[in-house]
């Protein structure tokens, strides 16, 4: 359940980013889906890559006086989920570019 959250969360985050740009821009939808989608990758990897700028600025939370107690931790992200949705997105929506311009490329 969590990780069907994820894709339909991150599915609709970049639809509402395309439809910003959509407004922003005063373009089809269509024509700036491949950026909307392009713009989410870079988003989700800039946060999820090993060396990122979430991990570098955050606290430690542990110290020498403290416990650390180990249990069961619940998973509510998925990052790879998440970056895979996006991937998918960008995919799809330069594929349905190429489909809504086939006549000018050929």
């Amino acid at each position: 359940m969590i990780k069907l959250l994820n894709f339909a969360g991150t599915a609709l985050a970049i639809i509402l980013l395309n439809v910003l740009l959509m407004l922003i821009l005063n373009a089809g939808f269509i024509e700036v889906s491949f950026f909307a989608g392009i713009a989410s990758v870079v988003a989700i990897r800039f946060f999820t890559s090993p060396s990122n700028y979430a991990k570098a600025n955050r606290q430690p939370v542990e110290s020498s006086l403290t416990t650390v107690q180990y249990g069961d931790r619940k998973r509510i992200l998925y990052p790879k989920l998440i970056e895979g949705t996006s991937i998918a997105y960008t995919a799809i929506s330069l594929a349905a570019i190429f489909v809504t311009y086939y006549e000018y490329l050929s």
